[in-house]
């Protein structure tokens, strides 16, 4: 990989998930495939604006473009949003229990930094599906010369969702409001389901458009 595909930044981000800190974990590597699945979609519809034959898409390309930028932006915000969190919760989890009023006082903290930290995952996931709508008109209406990359479009998009999902369901673990866990759980599978169909739709259409 030559230094342009590996800058400093990046090759630290790297060195720092393959290592013993805490974070970033997981969550921010997830929020980065994210920013690249939302990138992609946004390169396919950089390559067909302009093109004579995908004049009558140019206006709808335009504007994944525009989509594809501002959620870039916001994954790579969520991914140190996830680092963050993490930090809230380490610190909860570390707080005195030796008496009773400690005790308390430490589960109402695990409490609402679990339910930030919730929120976060979910809200990390339900912008996959932004992304993965993004995916769907570029691999549907745009350039045939870029299904492909429409394609891993898709599949990072469903990852960061898959990995937003799990962290979900672990982060509410220690939640004992009910209401909350149960509202989170509904909009999770939702998110879930809604996601793994997307995709399939997708993939599908990139497969008949390869003739497999």
């Amino acid at each position: 990989m030559t230094e342009k595909f590996a800058d400093q930044q990046f090759r630290n981000f790297v060195y720092d998930l393959n290592s013993s800190k805490p974070s970033p974990g997981g969550g921010s590597a997830a929020a980065f495939a994210g920013a690249m699945a939302g990138a992609l979609a946004g390169m396919a519809a950089h390559l067909t604006v302009g093109k004579k034959s995908y004049a009558d898409v140019e206006e709808e390309m335009q504007s994944v473009i525009a989509s594809s930028e501002a959620l870039q932006r916001e994954m790579l915000a969520m991914a140190q949003e996830d680092a963050d969190m993490f930090g809230l919760i380490l610190n909860a989890y570390k707080m005195p229990k030796s008496t009773p009023h400690e005790q308390a006082k430490r589960q109402a903290e695990i409490e609402r930094a679990s339910k930030i930290a919730v929120l976060a995952s979910l809200h990390l996931s339900e912008t996959c599906i932004d992304i993965l709508r993004l995916a769907e008109k570029v691999v549907g209406k745009g350039s045939r010369l870029l299904v492909t990359d429409g394609a891993a479009s898709a599949i990072l998009a469903r990852a960061c969702l898959r990995i937003a999902a799990y962290n979900v369901t672990a982060n509410l673990k220690p939640v004992r409001d009910k209401d909350f866990v149960y509202q989170c759980e509904v909009r999770l599978h939702a998110c879930r389901d809604l996601g793994a169909s997307l995709e399939q739709d997708i993939l599908d259409a990139v497969d008949s458009e390869l003739g497999k």
